[in-house]
C-alpha cells in the first residue's frame, strides 16, 4: 500500500514537470531514479527531492531520449495509421506490429537504464539493447502487459470522455509502476549476478555505476 501511494505521488510530479515538454524526457528518467528506489525498499525516499536529483543528472540524456521516442514512436504510429487505411496485407500488418512491439520494449528500457546508471549515451543505447535481448522473454512479457494497460485506457476513453481524462492522473503511475517493478528484477540480476544461474547472463553495462 505504501508502494502504491508513493507510485502515485510519483506520477502527480512527473505530469507536473511534463508541462514544459521539453522536459517529459528528463522527467521521466527522474521517475525511474526514484521509482527503481521504491522497488528496492531503499529506506528514507523523500520523493520531492530524489525527483529533482534524478531530473537534473538526467536532463541532457533525458531530452534526447525524448526525440528517439518522438521518432519512433511518431514514427510507427503513422506506419499503423497508414496500414489500417490502406489495406494493407496481413504480412504489412505484422511487419508494423512487430516493428511497433521492438519500439516499445526499447523505450520501456531505455528511460530506467538512463534514470539509474551514469553511462555514455551511446552506451546507454548499447546497453540498452543487450539488456531487451538478454532478458527478451521479460521484455515481451512486460511489452504484454504494457500494452493491455493501454488498450484498458483507450477503451475507458471510448465509454467515457471525462473519465479518460480522470484516468490521465493515474495511468502515467500505473504504466510506470509496472515498467519499475520488472527492470528493477532484471537490474538486480545484472548488479548480483552471483545470485542467479542463468544460461545466458547479462552483461553488465560497462563503465556504469548505480546513481546515488
Amino acid at each position: 500500500m505504501k508502494k502504491a501511494f508513493q507510485f502515485l505521488l510519483l506520477g502527480l510530479i512527473w505530469i507536473l514537470f511534463c508541462i514544459p515538454v521539453v522536459t517529459i524526457g528528463a522527467a521521466t528518467c527522474a521517475f525511474f531514479y526514484v521509482g527503481i528506489k521504491i522497488q528496492n525498499n531503499d529506506q528514507d525516499i523523500k520523493l520531492w527531492k530524489l525527483f529533482i536529483k534524478g531530473l537534473k543528472e538526467n536532463f541532457v540524456q533525458g531530452l534526447l531520449m525524448e526525440l528517439i521516442s518522438i521518432a519512433t514512436i511518431g514514427g510507427i504510429t503513422f506506419l499503423i495509421t497508414w496500414t489500417i487505411r490502406s489495406d494493407q496485407s496481413k504480412f504489412v500488418i505484422l511487419l508494423a506490429a512487430g516493428v511497433a512491439l521492438v519500439i516499445l520494449i526499447f523505450n520501456a528500457f531505455a528511460y530506467p537504464v538512463i534514470g539509474r546508471y551514469q553511462n555514455t549515451f551511446s552506451n546507454i543505447m548499447r546497453n540498452t539493447i543487450i539488456l531487451s535481448l538478454t532478458y527478451l522473454t521479460d521484455a515481451l512479457r512486460l511489452a504484454g502487459i504494457l500494452v493491455l494497460e493501454i488498450a484498458l485506457d483507450v477503451l475507458l476513453f471510448r465509454l467515457n470522455l471525462w473519465a479518460g481524462f480522470a484516468s490521465l492522473l493515474f495511468w502515467p503511475s500505473v504504466i510506470f509502476y509496472t515498467i519499475s517493478f520488472k527492470i528493477s528484477k532484471i537490474f538486480y540480476k545484472v548488479e548480483h549476478p552471483k545470485t542467479y544461474e542463468e544460461d545466458t547472463p547479462a552483461e553488465t553495462p560497462s563503465d556504469s555505476s548505480a546513481t546515488e
